[in-house]
């Protein structure tokens, strides 16, 4: 009877998950294709998309000849490290693992963190009292937020793993330093694209970096849903989670909408 009641259960999750995961793809392409049928230059409709996630402030964008980058040079390098740092640890394997990273990650994500923190003060300061401990500079503003994403996507996918039932909490989602190493030059090869000003790199760049910030705050959404529904209970299977994927994708497009009308209308 057990057995029975079971798959009945796993059948209804199954149907549900089934729902909302086509659901989801609807709503992407719904979007995707709204997006591209408004009679508007593309590069404009993606600016002003990202509007309300970006300061977007003169000299603090990335030029490819003629064109500058939606993201500013620091929130580039922050959505494509995020991707950069995520899509490394896959490639190296590390699906589910679940085991705490060593202390040598957690001291990399304090310096990086201090980095960030001082390179965005600095800036401020200078724009604000007209003093600066240095002058500020794209290149610092570009390397800090690399770091910081990369961090920011190795931190996320941990917590994703944790949230699993079949999380491999032996394995840990850095393994040693080794991997710090193989994330830095993973970020370094980002890096150097971006200040190449290459044009042809234009288009891909600004996919994968305004890519990782709608994948962010998607997934920052989801996580928040599931966390919110389910507290510890952990994902037994993939249907499981496709309701907080619907969710946390309008719920992100929503933000980001209500984001840039908000500066718009304040002027910004």
């Amino acid at each position: 009877m057990e057995q029975a009641a079971k798959q009945v259960s796993d059948r209804r999750t199954r149907r549900q998950g089934e729902f909302y995961l086509q659901g989801l793809l609807v709503w992407w392409l719904l979007l995707l294709a709204a997006f591209f049928i408004v009679p508007w230059p593309l590069a404009a409709k993606v600016w002003m998309a990202v509007h309300g996630l970006c300061a977007q402030h003169p000299g603090h964008m990335l030029v490819f000849g003629a064109q500058e980058l939606p993201l500013c040079a620091r929130d580039s390098g922050i959505y494509l490290g995020a991707l950069l740092g995520t899509a490394y640890l896959l490639v190296r394997g590390r699906w589910r693992a679940a085991g705490r990273p060593p202390r040598t990650l957690w001291l990399a994500l304090a310096a990086a963190l201090l980095f960030f923190g001082v390179d965005v003060v600095n800036s401020v300061a200078l724009e604000w009292f007209g003093r600066a401990l240095y002058p500020p500079h794209n290149a610092l503003r570009l390397a800090s937020g690399l770091l910081l994403g990369l961090f920011v996507g190795v931190l996320l996918l941990w917590v994703v793993h944790l949230a699993l039932a079949g999380r491999q909490t032996g394995r840990r989602i850095v393994a040693h330093w080794g991997d710090l190493v193989g994330l830095a030059g993973v970020g370094a090869v980002g890096g150097l694209a971006f200040w190449s000003g290459w044009p042809p790199l234009y288009l891909p760049l600004t996919v994968l970096s305004v890519g990782g910030a709608v994948l962010l705050l998607w997934a920052g959404n989801a996580l928040l849903f599931f966390t919110r529904v389910r507290g510890r209970q952990l994902v037994a299977a993939f249907w499981e989670i496709t309701p907080f994927l619907f969710w946390g994708a309008i719920a992100a497009v929503v933000e980001m909408a209500a984001l840039a009308w908000l500066r718009y209308s304040l002027g910004g």
